[in-house]
């Protein structure tokens, strides 16, 4: 495990700073992102001195949707500025899970699977985009919601039903 918190936490927030000033060489800094990112930053430091415990993931997600706001016009070639922002949030959203390993109590892996949902969409989006393929996601994006809630719904109705 790791042995030295401090340097754990210092370097944390340095990465952290230096993420932000090269972000801010290549993106404009208008609009919601530039404040995601800085209470993202701060929850994530208050995190990384709590040994990764606390408001890990809130940081990490509003971490990963800032960069989807501040990156949405540079990748719009690629990728709707919908399919930016929920690949942020998948980006956010594996953060916390890497990070979460780092933690104590090892129950923040849940945040590996919506981030590898949200980031597959997002992919998708964007080669539909790239290839000229028009998808209703418009119309498609309620099904998924269904299906999700029912498989969380099976899910706890097997576990319930062991114990």
């Amino acid at each position: 495990m790791v042995r030295d918190r401090r340097a754990l936490a210092l370097g944390t927030i340095l990465v952290l700073l230096g993420l932000f000033f090269m972000v801010r060489r290549t993106a404009d800094l208008r609009g919601p992102g530039p404040i995601l990112l800085l209470i993202g930053a701060i929850l994530l430091t208050l995190s990384a001195l709590r040994r990764f415990t606390g408001p890990l993931l809130p940081g990490s997600v509003l971490l990963g949707l800032g960069s989807g706001f501040l990156l949405r016009d540079s990748v719009q070639a690629f990728f709707p500025h919908w399919a930016s922002l929920l690949l942020g949030l998948g980006c956010g959203f594996l953060l916390a899970s890497a990070l979460g390993r780092l933690s104590p109590a090892k129950e923040r892996r849940a945040a590996l699977i919506p981030g590898i949902v949200l980031i597959a969409i997002a992919v998708a989006a964007g080669l539909f985009r790239t290839l000229s393929i028009t998808v209703p996601f418009e119309s498609l994006w309620p099904w998924a919601l269904v299906i999700g809630g029912m498989a969380l719904l099976l899910t706890a109705w097997r576990g319930g039903r062991r114990t």
